[in-house]
């Protein structure tokens, strides 16, 4: 008898410790089975792309996010969804998104990653030379290849994350080395998308990468580049008149012609204390003329080259290469 009384409540106790053991591990294969709750600051990157072909306000969302705290998961999730998107939207929208985006990526390329400031200093000590007659796009891209070879791993890393997304590393006059983001990268975002004239916009303005065309007080394109771009915006004016980026045009087509006729201080057009031009930018403008004749450009180099010609008295290069200038293609 008192063995059934002192056996009865400890099988009482196991009985009920078993049930409590399998219930813990039936809970815990259940909860094995459900997916793991995300993080806050991971459900921000995460692209719900089924939901992205009915409401705007989704694209609208992650802009929103990318712009409180941009990373490079929360561009692939805006670039995800814009290339979803995009086809869809009536062809003012694209142009409105393009605006919308460009303002809210373009300030924040150099904080997609807390490590990538690291990178600055490195380029900023790296020195690679010229070679002659070598193109902008090759020289851009044997330099990214010679950085490469100085950077560790995870700097290399970061640095192809940045290429991926068209951003650069570039040397900036009196600031050192900067962060910048390719045109190529709205041609290859949006131009597919646009109407035919502003694409041949942006294949020209992926070409050029928003050069600097004067550096340490001389130019930093040769002229005959610099009039062979001249002659593209001249012609795209002539062609599409009703583009949207016709200012732009007009303003690439100005500022190339005048610093290929007016030259600077350190790469002068005219001989010093004279108005004769130069033997070697004679030559740059006649294989120009060569290259494009009965142009515009053509016709306000001959302009320029006449008006030197009959002048006695130093002549206001300024002026005369404002005046040179063919007015139809402003």
């Amino acid at each position: 008898m008192n063995k059934i009384n002192i056996s009865m409540p400890v099988l009482c106790f196991l009985a009920s410790l078993n049930f409590a053991c399998t219930s813990h591990e039936k809970t815990g294969e259940e909860l094995a089975r459900q997916p793991a709750k995300p993080r806050q600051d991971t459900l921000k990157a995460i692209v719900q792309t089924d939901t992205l072909l009915t409401p705007q306000q989704t694209l609208d969302r992650l802009i929103a996010l990318f712009q409180q705290e941009p990373s490079f998961p929360a561009l692939d999730s805006v670039e995800n969804a814009i290339q979803i998107k995009l086809p869809e939207l009536p062809v003012e929208k694209r142009y409105q998104l393009l605006d919308q985006w460009k303002k809210v990526l373009t300030p924040r390329i150099g904080r997609l990653d807390s490590r990538q400031t690291k990178l600055l200093p490195v380029f900023d000590q790296f020195e690679i030379a010229w070679i002659d007659g070598e193109s902008i796009n090759n020289r851009r891209k044997r330099v990214e290849t010679k950085f490469q070879e100085k950077l560790s791993p995870e700097q290399k890393e970061i640095f192809l994350q940045l290429i991926n997304h068209h951003i650069e590393i570039t040397h900036e006059e009196e600031t050192g080395a900067i962060f910048h983001l390719s045109p190529s990268y709205w041609k290859s975002m949006f131009a597919s998308h646009l109407l035919k004239d502003d694409r041949k916009f942006w294949d020209q303005t992926a070409i050029e990468n928003d050069p600097v065309i004067d550096y340490d007080a001389g130019l930093a394109i040769d002229r005959v580049t610099l009039g062979d771009w001249a002659f593209y915006w001249e012609q795209f004016l002539k062609q599409y008149p009703k583009s949207r980026y016709k200012k732009e045009a007009a303003k690439n087509y100005q500022t190339y012609l005048s610093h290929l006729l007016m030259g600077l201080e350190n790469t002068p057009t005219l001989a010093y204390d004279s108005n004769k031009i130069l033997p070697e930018v004679e030559q740059d403008f006649d294989q120009i003329m060569k290259r494009h004749p009965n142009s515009d450009v053509t016709l306000s180099i001959t302009a320029f080259r006449k008006t030197l010609a009959i002048s006695k008295d130093k002549i206001d290069l300024f002026n005369l290469s404002k005046s040179s200038i063919i007015p139809q293609a402003r």
